[in-house]
């Protein structure tokens, strides 16, 4: 009970109206998730799923037959689950072949939980548990960027509100509900410069140290932490002090973890190696650019260019406007790295974790008449993703 007393104290603090978590977060986290079910049900069935899948159509599930469970694990979900059960398994070519080498092991582990003592759990437990993980870790996510909006970027509640909202009819949003990463990250990002905010060094470079065992982009969070550390030092060489040396250590998890796969594949970056067979490394980035959008049709490739450029630009005008430059850093670096490699596949789900521009839009939109219609523009996107997305069609 105390804990339970604890917490409500903790939220009220963050916002006078005691509601706000459950009419800003709670309930449109409910809404959404419960929408995306009744899709499931319709589009499956009712949909023509992608014919080059059609063998997990006959077998009636992906990774789950519990209907409910599996909607949520498509592609990369099964990736993870290799790891979690039989740990890395390097391809005999990284580079052509592809291997769950190039996933990063946070996640799986944390889903793995009581398979470390060696006990067999079945494939459903760890379905899920990774799902009941992926949605705690956005709800928890989502609370501490709706605080950071508030008491730290010092937007009202009505953004911080608005910036949330955005987040959750995002198209690809239903990825934080998945068997994937996004939310782990997304919550580690998050909580990260909550702690930098607050100069908790040490705790901040731990946080760090997880987010580059999570995804590769948590080297780019790594890198602007320290920009943002000098920033807050005001560039003055004099007012550095030892705690900088925590985050110089925060890599000793990720330097472990490339250690064990170099004893599996002699590559001293096996994950890097490894995405280039998931086409994450190509050399032409705009031939590779225009053959993704030189067809005639509208479809997801297109959308996610769309959406890429969005963020680009949002990206810039933060640089210039805000006061802090390391956080503009950050959103330019993560918004155009989904599209770097030339690809489009996936992109406007890497950009989920570009929180700063969901701020920022929040703050715009916050009192404007076009805030309403573009969520319901958005949402209306993401149920025909999910609708996709259940039907095996490669939409994130």
């Amino acid at each position: 009970m105390r804990l339970i007393h604890s917490f409500t104290h903790w939220l009220d603090s963050i916002d006078p109206d005691k509601g706000w978590f459950l009419h800003r977060v709670l309930v449109p986290f409910i809404v959404t998730r419960l929408c995306w079910l009744v899709t499931a049900f319709y589009a499956v069935g009712n949909y023509l799923p992608n014919p080059t899948y059609q063998r997990y159509v006959d077998r009636g599930f992906y990774m789950s037959k519990v209907f409910l469970l599996d909607i949520f694990t498509r592609w990369d979900s099964a990736q993870y689950l290799t790891i979690i059960k039989g740990g890395y398994a390097p391809s005999a070519d990284l580079r052509t072949q592809y291997s769950n080498i190039a996933f990063f092991p946070l996640y799986p582990y944390l889903v793995k939980s009581i398979g470390w003592l060696g006990v067999t759990l079945p494939d459903g437990f760890y379905v899920a548990f990774g799902l009941l993980l992926s949605n705690l870790f956005f709800l928890a996510g989502a609370v501490l960027l709706y605080r950071l909006t508030i008491q730290e970027f010092h937007f009202s509640p009505g953004a911080a509100a608005a910036a949330i909202g955005l987040l959750m009819v995002f198209p690809t949003g239903f990825i934080f509900s998945c068997f994937y990463t996004e939310s782990l990250f997304f919550f580690l990002t998050v909580l990260c410069f909550t702690l930098a905010f607050q100069s908790r060094w040490g705790w901040a470079a731990l946080t760090a140290g997880l987010l580059l065992v999570t995804r590769a982009q948590g080297l780019v969070v790594w890198g602007i932490l320290f920009v943002f550390y000098l920033e807050r030092s005001g560039w003055s060489i004099r007012r550095i002090r030892p705690d900088i040396g925590s985050l110089i250590l925060s890599p000793i998890g990720l330097a472990a973890h490339l250690y064990h796969l170099f004893r599996l594949t002699g590559e001293p970056l096996a994950p890097f190696v490894a995405m280039t067979a998931w086409g994450r490394a190509n050399t032409s980035i705009l031939s590779n650019l225009w053959e993704n959008v030189s067809s005639p049709v509208l479809d997801v490739f297109k959308i996610d260019l769309i959406f890429s450029l969005l963020f680009i630009a949002v990206s810039l005008v933060i640089l210039v406007k805000w006061p802090q430059k390391s956080i503009g850093l950050l959103v330019v670096a993560l918004s155009v790295m989904p599209i770097a490699s030339g690809l489009l596949v996936s992109a406007s789900r890497y950009l989920l974790l570009v929180f700063p521009v969901f701020m920022y839009l929040g703050a715009r939109l916050e009192k404007s008449r076009l805030y309403d219609p573009l969520r319901a523009v958005l949402f209306t996107l993401q149920i025909v993703y999910f609708a996709g997305w259940v039907n095996y069609y490669w939409i994130v």
